[in-house]
C-alpha cells in the first residue's frame, strides 16, 4: 500500500490512521498477527513500523498462505492484543 505523496507526513497522519483502523479492525475480528513485506529501500516505512510495535522477522517465519512479492526483502510482524 503507498500515501499518495501529497498527503506524506505527520501533518497528515494518513499512515498512522490507516494502521489504527487496520490493528481495530484485527482486534475486531479475533486475527492475532499482522505480517506485512517491504522492499529494503523504503528506510522511512521501516522506522514508521518499527514505531509502531512491527518486529522484522525472517522469511521463513511468514505464514505459508502470505502472498510474496518479487520486491519484498525485509519482514514484519506484529502481534494484535484484545483490546
Amino acid at each position: 500500500m503507498f500515501v499518495a505523496a501529497e498527503v506524506l507526513g505527520r501533518e497528515h497522519d494518513v499512515a498512522a490512521r490507516l494502521l489504527a483502523q487496520l490493528v481495530a479492525h484485527a482486534e475486531d475480528h479475533g486475527i492475532k498477527d499482522i505480517f506485512l513485506g517491504t522492499t529494503d529501500k523504503f528506510l522511512a516505512a521501516h522506522r514508521f513500523y518499527e514505531k509502531n510495535g512491527f518486529l522484522e522477522v525472517s522469511k521463513s517465519e511468514l505464514p505459508r498462505s502470505f502472498p510474496l512479492m518479487a520486491v519484498d526483502t525485509k519482514f514484519y510482524r506484529r502481534m494484535i492484543t484484545a483490546a
